[in-house]
């Protein structure tokens, strides 16, 4: 028999078995509590990933006008 029919047909949880057999990660014991944050938390974060965009969209018209002043040169 299949090991894995076994766990389908006789009631066995397949999914208790792949999390038994599955590696650790670190990171992932919370995963499960992501979606229950503190709203101030979240607003937070979303002003850093924003904020980060645009400091690494300035570091490219930086990089950009600098290539093109040496080009110049």
């Amino acid at each position: 028999m299949d090991s894995s029919n076994y766990f389908l047909t006789f009631g066995g949880s397949m999914n208790s078995k792949l999390v038994d057999e599955a590696p650790y990660h670190p990171g992932y014991e919370d995963a499960s509590f992501e979606q229950v944050e503190n709203p101030l938390m979240a607003e937070l974060a979303q002003y850093r990933k924003m904020n980060e965009r645009y400091i690494e969209t300035a570091k490219k018209i930086v990089e950009f006008l600098g290539a093109g002043s040496k080009a110049a040169a």
